[in-house]
């Protein structure tokens, strides 16, 4: 019976060659999973696996003009264009046709939850324009997070802020994956969890994602792991590097039976007619002759079965899918926690990733001053390489910390710290002429303080805090000093060490069999408190030794500051976790935080308890009952818990090796281990608010500038904050750069409350003769009205790109 199709659903479907009668299409998108350097270094893992996989897949290309062969980010693909020049052409010719299928255009497929938003943005771009700049025309609508352990639910504005409107994902909080997970699957998906919601409730693996700012992108799920049509010609369990066992079985018996499994799996979970069947574990290589086994198939079994089988690429299938968003489910999905033990990994790692993107924005921004007039575009090309390297370090096993130490040791770090050099030698030299020492610190009043037998009572403008040396050092009394309202109800700023048999990926309370046991606080012994004034601020300072490491604390007090700053160093034991504990008396049925791409509100409780969720800059929680709420503000990646009773707690460090059951048994899927050998500096302030949410309270603009941060550092950013600027307190200008694409300078806008009305930007030191808004890839959208030198800007999401071009 023939069916009706929308015009450009029937000529996708013939360009696929799907017959009109066809009712059940399963479609095999092959692609490989290519790490840059996770379990070995990227030349490693490009010698071993990726020059034998490219030049498979562009043989089978060559071969085959029906085809298709999906690259997941140009990391890999840029080395091997650089050392075989005599494929470039080949390259060229399979991704300008189509053939040899892109999906996505970052460098890496990156972790969405950890690094700056610029830097995710900043990825996207460097990968088209490598693309760009060596003659390959695709552009992808499809942005394809492989192996990300979990993304922020805000990726919706993400994507749209880069011109993407479609994506895939495969790990979400609650699901199933075989060698993660040493339980039967029968215990999955977990309840109350994103796999639940979309297996149990809805029923689809398509949906249409749909963030709080009303940003959306068309989304599948691969319900099934992203390798899980790895076998398709092959019997065995894995055709994995790591665990390889299987053998090659092309019979025609064993790819029917495998199409059956395949569509038994999916079939329930389709609201259309088309499923997909991804291909493409870690490094695994092409599957010869794909296309002879799948016409195979189709002359002897669709006739029977009505399944048409086929090999096309993830965008292929979502433009099928497309047609039918009408029937998919609208979802504001949160697909975390996943995993939560990478929040905090490897500490030190993830403040080099985070220094490495803030100083390369920062010289960009320098270049722009009157004092540095014309120096723009020199400074942008030396900026190149480690712009290269800071979107490498975006990687899902590279700023998640979830390496080994030799990796780790011998490349990871030593390209950040290469990186960050470059960029300081540039940035050394913009500031040269600046009048730096001309911004000066506010004036303040001195508070007031004593000491009387083990307590330390001090008092500022705002609040009035006791500290015991009997029980650690702890704050004990935290009131308003307007109303004598307690603020903080039993003893907090208290550091706890947990043993956790955990490791780089996952806590010892994450999966059965681990351990995540209380095992010393500092609240439990006398410490005895030094004093230290400075001008009219006030350093608290405190050691104690936990688990055999020195952990030093500092607590810094201002007279008229609302934020109370601490600064916790030293470093775990091996084999434990630290966190800081706060005693907030606060009720409160969600956490409101910041993550890239907006603002989320998230339970106490989800899955894992106690739930560790990721802390980007800030979260806020408000009392439900009495409107009185706490703020942690920081600046580098986290990982915060809030029980209903109000224990705040925050993961100070860690230092778990590997994730083992029971202290013994090894994740197979969780292979890496690693040691914290560096001291870290953990540094985060408070905000005690008296009613209103994050948003009545400005929590957003409060300054994370830390007293203990480079002063230098602070007054060179209020520096740059005068190039352009906005008459919108809620939008900031986080980026000003001469354009990667086309003519002009690119100005990149960010807020978390997304205005009604448009915001006007005012460009003092040059005219702009013409603007236009863009994507974060520098494609222009439209352009923008202009009015005496402002440029009135409506803002499309949470993030906005504008280029102006100067008279």
């Amino acid at each position: 019976m023939k069916q009706n199709f929308l015009p450009d659903e029937q000529q996708l479907r013939h360009d696929l060659g799907i017959p009109d009668d066809a009712k059940q299409i399963l479609i095999f998108s092959e692609s490989s999973h290519w790490d840059p350097n996770w379990l070995f270094t990227a030349e490693e893992y490009f010698q071993r696996f990726v020059r034998h996989n490219l030049d498979q897949a562009i043989e089978e290309l060559l071969r085959e003009p029906r085809r298709i062969y999906s690259i997941e980010c140009i990391f890999f693909l840029r080395r091997y264009w650089d050392r075989y020049p005599e494929q470039q052409e080949n390259i060229r010719k399979l991704i300008n046709n189509g053939r040899l299928r892109l999906s996505g255009s970052g460098v890496t497929t990156a972790d969405t939850l950890l690094p700056d938003t610029e830097a995710i943005l900043r990825d996207f771009l460097i990968g088209q324009e490598w693309l760009r700049a060596n003659g390959m025309e695709q552009e992808p609508k499809l942005a394809y997070f492989t192996d990300s352990f979990g993304c922020t639910p805000n990726l919706p504005s993400l994507l749209n802020a880069a011109g993407f409107d479609r994506t895939a994902i495969t790990r979400i909080d609650g699901m199933y994956f075989m060698g993660c997970d040493l339980e039967l699957s029968k215990h999955f998906p977990r309840p109350g969890s994103s796999a639940e919601r979309l297996l149990e409730q809805e029923r689809s693996l398509d949906f249409v994602w749909r963030d709080q700012n009303d940003a959306q992108v068309l989304c599948h799920w691969n319900a099934f792991t992203y390798g899980q049509g790895d076998l398709l010609s092959f019997a065995g369990v894995s055709r994995v590097y790591l665990a390889r066992l299987a053998v090659s079985l092309r019979t025609d018996r064993h790819i029917a039976r495998r199409v059956k499994k395949y569509v038994s799996q999916l079939a329930p979970y389709s609201r259309t007619s088309y499923m997909l069947c991804p291909i493409g574990f870690d490094f695994v290589e092409p599957i010869p002759d794909i296309i002879a086994l799948l016409d195979r198939y189709n002359k002897n079994h669709y006739p029977t079965t009505g399944i048409w089988v086929l090999n096309a690429g993830l965008d292929d299938y979502l433009a099928l899918i497309e047609h039918y968003q009408d029937k998919l489910p609208v979802l504001g999905l949160d697909p975390n926690p996943y995993w939560t033990g990478f929040y905090t990994a490897r500490p030190v790692l993830k403040q080099r990733c985070r220094n490495l993107t803030n100083d390369l924005l920062l010289a960009e921004k320098l270049s722009f001053l009157p004092e540095n007039l014309g120096t723009d575009k020199t400074v942008s090309q030396k900026l190149e390489d480690p712009w290269w390297q800071a979107v490498v370090s975006n990687h899902h096993d590279f700023i998640t910390g979830t390496s080994p130490d030799k990796v780790v040791e011998e490349e990871q770090i030593p390209w950040l710290m290469q990186a960050d050099k470059s960029v300081n030698v540039v940035i050394d030299r913009l500031i040269s002429a600046l009048p730096v020492s001309d911004v000066t610190e506010k004036p303040s009043k001195s508070l007031t303080w004593n000491r009387k037998n083990n307590k330390i009572q001090i008092k500022t403008a705002l609040y009035d805090i006791e500290l015991d040396e009997d029980v650690g050092g702890a704050i004990v009394k935290l009131r308003s000093q307007d109303t004598q309202t307690p603020l903080l109800t039993d003893i907090s700023n208290d550091l706890v060490t947990y043993c956790d048999s955990g490791g780089l990926w996952r806590m010892g309370l994450e999966f059965p069999g681990g351990i995540w046991k209380e095992s010393m606080r500092a609240g439990n012994r006398s410490i005895p408190i030094q004093i230290q004034e400075h001008d009219r601020d006030l350093e608290i300072i405190s050691s104690v030794e936990l688990n055999g490491e020195t952990i030093q604390r500092r607590i810094w007090f201002n007279n008229d500051s609302p934020l109370i700053h601490f600064r916790i160093e030293g470093k775990a034991a091996e084999g434990y976790s630290v966190t800081v504990r706060f005693a907030t008396g606060i009720s409160s049925s969600n956490l409101q935080m910041d993550t890239p791409g907006g603002i989320v509100a998230r339970p106490p409780q989800k899955i894992y308890d106690p739930t560790f969720w990721p802390l980007h800059h800030f979260v806020h929680l408000q009392d439900d009952n009495t409107g009185r709420g706490i703020a942690v503000l920081q600046s580098m990646p986290g990982a915060i818990s809030y029980r209903s009773d109000g224990q705040l707690e925050l993961i100070a460090m860690r230092n778990a090796t590997r994730e083992k059951v029971f202290g013994v048994i090894g994740i197979p899927g969780n292979p890496a281990s690693g040691h914290e050998q560096e001291s870290y500096a953990y540094e985060f302030a408070l905000l005690m608010t008296q009613n209103g949410d994050w948003q009545d309270n400005k929590i957003h603009l409060m300054a994370k500038d830390s007293p203990w941060n480079n002063s230098k550092n602070i007054a060179l950013h209020t520096l740059t904050d005068s190039v352009i600027t906005c008459d919108h307190p809620d939008v900031r200008i986080t980026v000003i750069k001469s354009a990667s694409r086309g003519a002009g300078i690119i100005v990149r806008l960010y807020t978390p409350i997304v205005p009604t009305l448009p915001v006007l930007l005012t460009t003092p030191h040059f005219k702009v003769k013409t603007a236009f808004l863009c994507d974060a890839r520098e494609r222009d959208l439209k352009v923008l009205e202009l009015e005496n030198n402002r440029v009135r800007v409506t803002m499309p999401g949470t993030i906005a790109t504008i280029r102006l071009l100067q008279n």
